[in-house]
């Protein structure tokens, strides 16, 4: 009897696992089907023309090392260049294209369109690059923006001006062939993202007191953000573009640590960089927990469950039962880690003052991403448990909490958009693609537009390989000419798409 009552209680628990399985998380076949969000079949070419543009705007040295310390030399030309190459659009347009320098290096390009009773959005972008590290470790020299046909190797290309230039030219596509919008939009243009937010701070106060910027009522902004990703799980043969609909928080911590000087003929031990060492140690070895499940990472691994196989399927439509392994599965890789948990980097070291003298103090700087489920003072207090050692003194440098997260599904009139847009541009040549809603690992200048609108999301229209995420910030960063087209005709399309004169209300959608 007791083996009947098992053997029917296992078969109706392996039925509940394959109906959340196969009928729970059904695929969703409109995405098979091609995409209608608009009749307009305007295609933009990336030829010489363009190709040289982008490579001129590419060679601009616009290196941000940190906050005030940044080439203002390079910054200046490349501002004065997009000005100047792009000034007919000033001339032509001038009835309803306005042209702002904001915070000296960074430029807001507004276009007011024919009904103000529409909702304006912002698309943002960058013109500043990360420094480029090791000049020998690249193919090409990294500001010649060489184009071997196929791929121009450039710092930036990836982040961030390749957005810069693809919204540029869509722009100036979209006044030739259209002429003025029915909705105003802007383009912001930023100087300092990768190390301040003064050009976001100031794009954000001049739209604070324009219509709806007033009230935080934009139709949505744009930013640069997450990407399109092939072969980004196993039996997954679908390419994901993940829209972040939230971003993880910033936060640096200095750790210090001062004691009584000596002579090195007679050393006490431990030094102060030795405990200091042994404090970093700890950090990086001990995990912040996982948040998994309490972020948008859910969101993401069950929006893409339908189109698995067979077992990862059916462990990602029970994670209620697998959750753990999968955590297990998700800590393996860096980039799929970051996802459900706060990270820690050392990142700065420094102690010492002379090599026969014991050090009478030693620092260390960590830089936290924090999960939208974290929160600075959170962190902190984690640190302060692992390192357990009072002569460890922290000092909060920088703080920016973890973004809330905005609307996202397919009753969001913005995120709706951008998600056909997508689909628009990228079904032509390949699998169907499947838009996802995701989490942003890093810092991007949205952190600067929350008073504009509830709807943020950060999305760069390029498709990565798993190879091509270490040359972000990387050496031999890259792009394809083919991404380069498709992020034209995305940004042009997105434009053309937003032209609609009636705009439901948007509603939450709470769960997949």
């Amino acid at each position: 009897m007791f083996w009947k009552k098992f053997v029917i209680t296992l078969f109706i628990f392996i039925l509940i696992l394959l109906y959340r399985a196969y009928v729970v998380f059904a695929p969703d076949k409109t995405i098979f089907e091609p995409c209608s969000s608009t009749n307009d079949n305007h295609s933009l070419e990336f030829n010489e023309q363009r190709l040289r543009t982008f490579q001129t705007l590419l060679q601009f040295q616009t290196i941000s090392y940190e906050e005030n310390n940044q080439n203002f030399t390079e910054l200046k030309r490349c501002r004065n260049f997009i000005k100047q190459h792009y000034d007919d659009l000033i001339t032509k347009y001038s009835k309803f294209v306005q042209l702002h320098d904001i915070a000296e290096y960074s430029l807001l390009y507004e276009i007011r369109g024919k009904n103000s009773n529409l909702k304006p959005f912002l698309l943002s972008s960058h013109l500043d690059v990360v420094p480029t590290g090791n000049l020998s470790r690249w193919k090409y020299p990294p500001f010649d923006g060489h184009s071997d046909g196929q791929l121009i190797y450039a710092r930036g290309t990836l982040d961030d001006k390749g957005n810069v230039f693809t919204m540029m030219e869509a722009l100036k596509e979209y006044l030739n062939v259209h002429g003025q919008p029915s909705r105003t939009f802007y383009i912001g243009l930023t100087h300092d993202e990768e190390v301040a937010r003064a050009g976001a701070m100031g794009i954000a106060k001049y739209l604070s007191k324009q219509s709806f910027g007033r009230d935080g009522q934009f139709e949505f902004v744009l930013d640069e953000g997450t990407i399109i990703l092939e072969e980004a799980f196993p039996t997954l043969h679908n390419p994901i573009a993940i829209i972040g609909v939230a971003e993880k928080g910033y936060m640096t911590i200095e750790y210090s640590i001062s004691l009584p000087p000596g002579h090195s003929s007679m050393p006490t031990a431990p030094t102060a960089i030795g405990i200091l060492a042994h404090a970093v140690d700890k950090l990086e070895s001990t995990l912040q927990p996982s948040q998994f499940g309490r972020g948008p990472e859910i969101n993401l691994l069950h929006s893409i469950t339908p189109y698995l196989k067979f077992p990862l399927r059916l462990a990602l439509s029970n994670i209620w039962l697998f959750g753990y392994l999968i955590q297990l599965a998700l800590a393996q890789k860096p980039g799929t880690n970051a996802l459900q948990r706060t990270t820690s980097a050392v990142t700065l070291i420094s102690g010492g003052q002379t090599e026969n003298i014991l050090p009478t103090s030693a620092s260390a700087t960590i830089n936290h991403r924090i999960h939208t489920a974290d929160s600075c003072k959170k962190i902190l207090e984690n640190n302060r448990r692992i390192i357990n050692d009072d002569r460890i003194v922290p000092r909060v440098k920088t703080c920016t909490e973890p973004s809330p997260s905005s609307p996202y599904g397919k009753d969001v009139y913005s995120y709706r958009i951008i998600e056909q847009t997508i689909r628009q541009t990228f079904d032509k040549d390949r699998q169907p693609i499947i838009v996802v809603p995701g989490l942003m690992l890093g810092a991007t200048d949205s952190r600067s537009y929350t008073k504009l609108s509830k709807n943020l999301y950060r999305f760069s229209p390029f498709i990565y390989h798993h190879d091509d995420l270490d040359r972000l910030h990387g050496d031999n960063e890259r792009m394809t000419h083919r991404d380069v087209q498709r992020g034209l005709n995305f940004y042009f399309h997105l434009i053309v798409n937003n032209q609609l004169d009636h705009i439901p209300e948007s509603k939450l959608n709470t769960e997949l």
